[in-house]
């Protein structure tokens, strides 16, 4: 139990280096301020509204995650991953994530990721991926896929530690429920990504130069 803390303390104080490292130098510059405090309210709200059982792990958390980080870099999207996952994991009508949510910040940290990857394989212009929707859809999805693989994995590691075996990480990873969650995570990642990443990433920006 005490190397278990100790492991804990040690990835909890890791995280906050990172926390900082990505946060410090963004939260500089006013702009970017203004950037990370529109969208994580804007996913934190849209948490909220979508927080009813109908709509069970479907958020817009990840799309606009990538998007951040696909118009304005990486560490922009990371503090928006990072403030939004620490916020609704506070916020959550269904209880505190509690020690589990070092995992879900960095899982979303996979999507800033592919955001600021798809930037560069696209290009900063916004239209040059108006033909390539599938490909943001599904480059979300498989994000999606590995994040809950990852934070399944932590699961079963704080449900059993000291004592997790083969068989109680591949029930914990693959029971019904969990597979349900994954599907309805994965699929609204790809439908999210295929429609509404590429109309913001083409819509957002004329929006900043008109208020400029």
């Amino acid at each position: 139990m005490r190397n278990f803390l100790e492991g804990r303390n040690s990835l909890e104080w890791k995280s906050l280096k990172l926390v900082g490292w990505i946060i410090q130098p963004t939260m500089e510059k006013t702009g970017n301020v203004a950037i990370i405090a529109l969208f994580t309210a804007v996913i934190v709200g849209s948490d909220l509204a979508l927080s009813g059982p109908e709509f069970s792990n479907i958020k817009l958390l990840d799309t606009l995650v990538f998007v951040s980080a696909y118009l304005f870099g990486f560490r922009v999207g990371a503090a928006v991953g990072i403030l939004s996952e620490t916020i609704w994991s506070f916020l959550s009508p269904i209880g505190m994530a509690g020690i589990i949510t070092p995992f879900l910040v960095a899982g979303e940290l996979l999507f800033a990721a592919a955001g600021l990857a798809a930037s560069r394989v696209w290009g900063p212009e916004p239209r040059a991926i108006s033909e390539k929707a599938l490909f943001l859809g599904a480059l979300l999805a498989i994000c999606a896929f590995v994040w809950d693989i990852e934070t399944n994995a932590a699961t079963a590691l704080i449900q059993y530690w000291p004592t997790l075996g083969i068989g109680q990480l591949v029930g914990t990873m693959f029971n019904p429920l969990t597979l349900a969650f994954a599907l309805a995570h994965e699929g609204s990642d790809f439908a999210f990504g295929c429609i509404l990443a590429p109309s913001f990433i083409l819509l957002i920006p004329k929006a900043f130069r008109r208020r400029v």
